[in-house]
């Protein structure tokens, strides 16, 4: 059943027949539904397998996906998530079908037109991982007070950590803790800032893999 708002000429919520409306970020949406018994060619087949590896990849990521791509959302009808999805779905799959994996050197978890870090080292600590990178004390205020964002996310266990309002960019060093029994593992790591007001974040820089047999690949986009 669908409920009209404001009467039968305002905006519609539910389903009627085969379509269903819905409100996002304040815009009347209408989708339509429906069964068909054509079986799924294989180009509809790989795009399934992608949208539900990079959805499957991103789930764990949804704190960190909302901050780092929640600007990007600002002033269209999509949310942080889809939007996420929409830019690591062409970029960041490699393989082919139907053997896709994820390409983490490529995967973006946040956008946005901030400078990223400089001359990044990053290495295994008893803690967890080391992030530094190059700074410079005459750097404007405003820019020395962003802060980082890192995360560290585990393939083989699906599981993530990461900082969301870390150290400030003019310290040029920050530290992600990882729970012991996780030390060793293969593990894939990422870095940006965003300002200190949060109207404002960089693009994403991925700062290698630890503990795989391509350990301390660091992504060109560094350079």
């Amino acid at each position: 059943m669908g409920i009209a708002s404001n009467g039968p000429h305002g905006n519609h919520r539910g389903r009627i027949g085969n379509v269903v409306y819905y409100v996002l970020n304040g815009k009347n949406v209408a989708r339509e539904i429906g069964k068909t018994t054509k079986p799924p060619t294989q180009a509809q087949l790989k795009v399934r397998s992608e949208i539900k590896l990079v959805s499957q990849f991103l789930k764990p990521l949804g704190e960190f996906i909302n901050v780092g791509f929640g600007i990007e959302q600002l002033g269209t009808d999509k949310n942080a998530f889809n939007l996420a999805m929409a830019y690591n779905r062409p970029h960041a799959i490699k393989g082919s079908y139907p053997n896709l994996k994820i390409a983490y050197e490529k995967v973006q978890i946040s956008k946005g037109p901030l400078k990223t870090a400089e001359n990044l080292r990053v290495e295994e600590s008893p803690a967890g991982l080391q992030f530094n990178w190059d700074t410079n004390p005459q750097m404007a205020w405003q820019e020395s007070t962003d802060q980082a964002m890192v995360l560290v996310y585990f393939p083989d266990q699906k599981k993530v950590f990461y900082t969301l309002f870390g150290n400030s960019r003019l310290s040029g060093t920050m530290e992600q803790e990882i729970p012991a029994s996780l030390k060793g593992k293969h593990m894939e790591s990422y870095i940006s800032f965003i300002s200190a007001d949060r109207k404002q974040v960089s693009d994403s820089i991925y700062t290698g893999r630890f503990n795989s047999p391509e350990a301390n690949e660091i992504s060109n986009s560094n350079s």
